[in-house]
């Protein structure tokens, strides 16, 4: 989108000019840099610019972006100050940061959600929202499976984007659960350093 801005100026525009009609909130993805934020960012910007200059009923909008870049990790801080909401795309963010192309099946057995490293780079992002009172959801299918639930709210996510099939199973889930026991969980998963010990805290064995 950044290589041509032709093109996604005229998205960034129709978009502004919906949002006449309610609140219009913009998440950005595969964004790996603060860098590229700001250039998308500079890009609404000069959008609103010409719309108000034509006369167009715009509200401003929410400009958040889509983590899952491994590079955002440890710059999560600074992203969390400048974005408005952050989602945690954790399909990729697995692959990406494994180094697994999860739909080769030579491979897709590394592609393991449950890595500490993985677990520990979710709680950092949540940590940085939350420090940042910004908004902070995930999605993808750690966010569908219940055995993950309880991890997810034990580092402060309190929103899910799932697909409604998924949310029979995540309801029952989370009758059997309470705040504390979660953040109990994510105390004894974050002092592991395999994934044999992670996947046994977790259920998923």
């Amino acid at each position: 989108s950044l290589r041509h801005k032709d093109l996604f100026m005229i998205q960034i525009r129709a978009m502004l000019r919906a949002s006449s009609q309610g609140q219009l909130r913009i998440m950005f993805p595969m964004i790996s840099s603060i860098d590229e934020f700001r250039q998308a960012k500079g890009i609404v910007q000069e959008c609103i610019f010409e719309l108000e200059q034509e006369k167009h009923k715009i509200s401003t909008p929410q400009l958040g972006t889509m983590v899952e870049m491994p590079s955002l990790v440890e710059i999560i801080d600074e992203l969390a100050q400048e974005a408005d909401f952050l989602s945690i795309g954790t399909n990729d963010f697995v692959q990406y940061l494994l180094a697994v192309d999860r739909t080769n099946e030579r491979v897709a057995n590394l592609y393991l959600p449950q890595h500490p490293a993985v677990l520990r780079a979710l709680k950092k992002i949540a940590d940085a929202a939350i420090k940042h009172h910004k908004e902070i959801s995930v999605c993808g299918d750690m966010a569908a499976n219940p055995k993950f639930l309880s991890f997810l709210l034990g580092i402060g996510i309190r929103t899910l984007s799932v697909d409604a099939r998924y949310l029979p199973k995540l309801h029952e889930a989370l009758s059997g659960i309470t705040i504390s026991e979660t953040q109990q969980l994510v105390r004894e998963v974050l002092k592991q350093s395999t994934v044999e010990r992670t996947s046994s805290l977790l259920g998923l064995e």
